[in-house]
């Protein structure tokens, strides 16, 4: 065989190769799914079959190639070094080319796996509120649902009458109802902080903007370290965000841990998903950024806040009620507010 049919091999494996992830990205894009339920490298797969396939026989053309060259170049010398040279190089190259693709086709891909510890920067969605409400004896029904985020892409929820395959968290039977039972019960406690001013007149003062997939963060300091933690009657924090209809809405409160530990409580098992912040930077003017002690000059710097979990208490929160992000504010229909809620409501007083 001459250089030019191994290129011309070389050339076929690359087409087959190429073929191989077009049909993988095709499955992947009709099956979102599909994912979270296969290997880095399955052979089970054909498109992978394909994709390995294609690799291994571009790798045979050009060792074919390797060889004719060493044969021809008389490479390592032409006595019996040489030879055992020639004779040893090409099986080692094979032999670990092989190994490479067992170990990659018997790997299984971490990044669909998330600890306990990974929770405190990517947050699991759960017990998911649909906002429906059939027949039953409190008119509401409670949903719980399991799912891994991150902060900037929660899984989207199924159609009631779609079949929806999320990641599973352990959790018993009593966590989860006792989950769906709390979740209902904040909704119900801060409907009388619908309007922002009922908030704001009961002590709740904004800290952040109105920022996309959060909304702004309204605090009450008194009820930081009053001995009630995860206490619905007494939520640290309000979700309150123009971005929903260009009003303000309440969307959700936040909950912050009594004390600021390096272990988040746990209520409900793996359902309550906490999170924490590190080296924020208040400003007066109800700007928060991240930043260094240093450069937080005319603000309040936090090190480390307590570990916080949010509850959504409108519909429509496809990472489910405890998700970090709220959907239909990230960004959301509709700009977010640029001024602080006091001021804006001071003008319309005037």
């Amino acid at each position: 065989m001459n250089y030019r049919a191994l290129w011309a091999l070389a050339v076929a494996g690359l087409a087959i190769h190429f073929a191989g992830l077009g049909w993988d990205v095709y499955q992947h894009s009709t099956d979102s799914t599909l994912a979270a339920r296969e290997d880095v490298l399955s052979l089970s797969n054909p498109s992978h079959v394909l994709i390995v396939s294609g690799m291994a026989i571009v790798a045979a053309a050009l060792l074919g190639m390797a060889a004719l060259w060493m044969n021809q170049r008389q490479f390592g010398g032409a006595g019996l070094l040489g030879s055992v040279v020639r004779g040893g190089a090409l099986p080692v190259i094979v032999a670990a080319a092989g190994g490479a693709i067992w170990l990659a086709s018997t790997a299984e891909d971490s990044g669909h796996e998330h600890s306990a510890a990974d929770l405190d920067h990517h947050p699991v969605a759960v017990v998911q509120d649909t906002g429906a409400t059939p027949p039953g004896d409190d008119g509401h029904t409670h949903e719980t649902a399991a799912s891994a985020n991150s902060a900037a892409n929660p899984l989207a929820a199924a159609a009631a009458e779609d079949h929806a395959h999320a990641l599973e968290v352990a959790a018993t039977a009593e966590q989860m109802v006792a989950a769906g039972q709390f979740a209902l019960e904040v909704k119900e406690k801060v409907a009388k902080y619908k309007d922002i001013r009922d908030g704001m007149a009961a002590g709740y003062v904004q800290i952040t903007p109105d920022l996309p997939g959060i909304a702004a963060h309204f605090i009450r300091l008194d009820y930081q370290h009053d001995g009630h933690e995860l206490d619905p009657d007494r939520p640290e924090v309000l979700l309150y965000s123009k971005r929903l209809d260009g009003a303000w809405r309440l969307v959700g409160v936040m909950f912050l841990a009594e004390t600021n530990s390096d272990v988040p409580p746990k209520y409900f098992g793996a359902l309550d998903v906490w999170h924490r912040h590190e080296n924020l930077c208040f400003t007066a003017g109800g700007n928060v950024a991240t930043t260094t002690r240093a450069e937080c000059r005319n603000g309040l710097f936090v090190a480390k806040t307590a570990f916080q979990v949010h509850v959504w208490v409108e519909p429509g929160s496809t990472g489910g009620v405890f998700a970090h992000d709220y959907a239909p504010i990230s960004p959301g229909a509709f700009p977010g507010a640029t001024a602080p809620a006091a001021s804006e409501i001071l003008v319309q007083a005037r």
